[in-house]
């Protein structure tokens, strides 16, 4: 089976209390769940195109454990402190 990942793209931070209150609850939600962040922050560098404000990549075991892990009580719960202060994308992609 091929692994998943989770993918946010942060376009623009419009509250940051939020962001570090949702972070605090949404980590450790979706770890609770199979987890495991490879890449989060806001140390971007350009290559092509403009960059977000933020990514973050998270690991799981299938996009099935990464469905689940997004539909958890903990992680809606965390999703809930984030409303209105980002502008986002967020995604599974299979991998190889």
């Amino acid at each position: 089976m091929a692994k998943a990942y989770l993918v946010a793209v942060y376009y623009k931070i419009h509250d940051e209390e939020k962001l570090k209150n949702y972070g605090a609850d949404a980590l450790p939600a979706m770890m609770a769940n199979g987890g495991t962040a490879l890449a989060r922050g806001t140390n971007i560098s350009e290559i092509e195109g403009v960059p977000p404000e933020r990514a973050v990549v998270v690991e799981f075991e299938s996009v099935e454990a990464a469905q689940k892990a997004y539909n958890s009580e903990a992680y809606q719960a965390a999703k809930k402190k984030l409303e209105g202060g980002v502008d986002r994308m967020l995604f599974v992609i299979e991998g190889n």
